[in-house]
């Protein structure tokens, strides 16, 4: 009596306290966590960086792009002008004379462009189309997240530099989570439809699995007889919500439903040559495509194609790079967009490839290892126990 006394005082002391509801705020936080991480947030979210350092490193190297351009034009200006002053002044051309103060300028406006083209200038004159448009530096922006580097456009700022190493310490684990679920993602559905197409199986194992659950359900039964050999834990009846004196009881699985059960727990594989093929298929799929586009050779294409998905990325050979192809026109800039999308795709592509090629290869590997005795089934271990 003593410790209940006890009890109800300490109650009416300390009496128990609601949780508060959760705050909007952070309701909200939850959610939008819960969406970026999700399949189609990561593909938002890698989109949506990449798009942010593109506005990024234009606003930091574009003005750096305009002043090389600029201070190599008034440096050209300024050689023609001297070469003519040396003109003008040798009232008598002699040549050996004239050779060596042209031959002088020469060689310094020689070592100023070489230092101008280390500091960034590409060529192209003020006005014309920049290295550092909206679609280059998005391009950039994949190649550094994605560690292609191609190398043909970098950060010649202080500032561009910092920032190169900040984006990508933070871009490169998002885009290894973007390839490892978009490639998990891909290789599921891509495995659905080749169980489903391929394999030619009349029985969806899926609603076969559903036919074998909705049985389940259906044949739980409760009776008032005690001691039913059958009977269930004592936990399985409080969720079920049964009386104390009532017993729950399963059926066993009928001997059809247990062959299904069995069949649809058999994972489907793709088969390492359709995956290649798939591999293979985009690559020149691409190859004809900037082929096209950059007036290159096929196999040139193909080259391109296969270093880039392959993050080897040389930067011999880079789209929009062709100064004969009129690089700075609109249509130019698209391909470099196109070209990012691509390389998206693709990079998704291969991961989804692994993956599937991953679980042929170890599906063999198994195999092989039960013939030659290395590996030994549960089921012959129970039987030798």
């Amino acid at each position: 009596m003593e410790t209940k006394m006890s009890n109800r005082r300490n109650g009416a002391r300390y009496p128990c306290r609601k949780r508060p509801p959760p705050s909007k705020c952070k309701t909200c936080c939850r959610k939008l966590t819960a969406f970026l991480f999700s399949h189609v947030g990561l593909c938002v979210l890698v989109v949506g960086y990449s798009i942010m350092g593109a506005f990024a490193f234009r606003a930091l190297e574009a003005p750096h792009e305009e002043e090389q351009a600029s201070q190599v034009t008034d440096m050209r200006e300024d050689t023609v002008r001297r070469l003519w002053d040396i003109t003008n002044n040798l009232n008598v051309l002699y040549k050996d004379n004239w050779t060596r103060l042209v031959s002088v300028e020469i060689d310094k406006f020689q070592m100023d462009l070489i230092a101008a083209v280390r500091d960034g200038y590409d060529g192209q004159e003020i006005g014309a189309s920049q290295q550092w448009s909206f679609s280059g530096a998005f391009l950039y922006s994949l190649t550094v997240i994605t560690t292609i580097g191609y190398g043909n456009i970098a950060p010649k700022t202080n500032w561009g530099k910092l920032v190169t190493i900040v984006y990508a310490i933070l871009g490169i684990p998002l885009m290894l989570l973007y390839l490892t679920n978009i490639g998990d993602l891909m290789a599921k559905a891509f495995r659905y439809v080749y169980g489903r197409l391929c394999t030619c199986k009349p029985n969806d194992p899926y609603r076969r699995r559903r036919n074998i659950e909705n049985y389940r359900v259906h044949h739980i039964v409760a009776h008032n007889s005690p001691n039913t050999p059958n009977a269930v834990e004592p936990g399985v009846q409080d969720k079920l919500h049964v009386s104390p004196e009532e017993e729950v009881r399963i059926e066993t699985i009928p001997e059809e439903f247990r062959e299904g059960l069995e069949l649809s727990s058999e994972r489907v594989t793709v088969p390492v040559t359709l995956c290649l093929l798939i591999l293979v298929g985009y690559i020149l799929g691409g190859a004809a495509l900037f082929s096209i586009w950059e007036g290159w050779g096929f196999l040139d294409g193909s080259y391109f194609c296969f270093v880039t998905l392959s993050t080897i990325g040389f930067g011999d050979l880079v789209p929009g790079d062709a100064r004969g192809l009129e690089y700075g026109n609109t249509n130019a800039q698209e391909k470099l967009v196109i070209c990012s999308l691509y390389l998206l795709v693709g990079m998704a592509l291969i991961a989804m490839c692994f993956n599937l090629m991953q679980e042929e290869v170890i599906h063999k590997v198994r195999n092989c290892g039960r013939r030659i005795g290395i590996i030994v089934d549960l089921e012959v271990e129970d039987n030798v126990a």
